[in-house]
């Protein structure tokens, strides 16, 4: 009866050690994938011509995507940069184009959810939403093509990162106030603001 016992207490041992090791490295496994320094970044957002918090049931009239990158050059803290391009369209003040790089934090919250803080700077071309005209020389002439403005946006927002066997999948939300310099003559400066939802995506290598 005592070597039953001992065999079934070694037994039961070495399973719970296997057990323990297949879950190490299994983790270590996890924990050593290598992903591209660049991941995608790829959206939906919803624009608006508007002060920030007013009229944000009208955002969802003015859809657009968008499309980017980041570089990280501190993993603690995530502090990164990011580039991105995109659009969207405005029937009431017209559609418009936009490239923008912004400097960010990225603070972990608990388990996979973060936070963010992104400030930076852009061009935008603002299409124009009818036929303008512009008074020269004593007559009004028809201006074709839009409005170059400079943009600095500023995003505040949140998020959750997961990992599979291939990928680092991290939807999320930011909401945008983008003022803007040289909308016309009359206001020089406006503000855009945008509701973005998007997910960034690495790829193992």
């Amino acid at each position: 009866m005592k070597t039953i016992k001992v065999n079934s207490r070694v037994k039961t041992i070495v399973v719970l050690a296997a057990l323990l090791t297949k879950l190490a490295v299994g983790g270590m496994a996890q924990n050593s994938i290598k992903y591209k320094k660049l991941p995608v970044i790829v959206g939906l957002q919803i624009h608006n011509f508007s002060m920030p918090l007013r009229d944000i049931r009208s955002h969802f009239s003015h859809p657009g995507l968008f499309l980017g990158t980041e570089f990280v050059y501190r993993q603690k803290g995530k502090l990164f940069q990011n580039v991105n391009i995109g659009g969207y369209t405005n029937r009431e003040i017209g559609n418009g184009l936009f490239i923008n790089t912004q400097i960010g934090i990225r603070p972990k919250i608990v388990n996979g959810f973060y936070g963010e803080v992104k400030a930076g700077i852009g061009y935008l071309w603002a299409f124009h939403p009818t036929k303008a005209y512009e008074y020269v020389d004593g007559d009004w002439q028809n201006i074709t093509g839009g409005t170059s403005q400079l943009i600095f946006p500023l995003d505040l927002g949140f998020g959750y990162s997961f990992t599979t066997n291939r990928s680092e999948l991290s939807p999320f939300f930011n909401y945008q106030i983008n003022p803007a310099l040289f909308y016309n003559k009359t206001l020089p400066v406006n503000i855009y603001t945008n509701c973005m939802f998007g997910i960034r995506i690495k790829l193992s290598k």
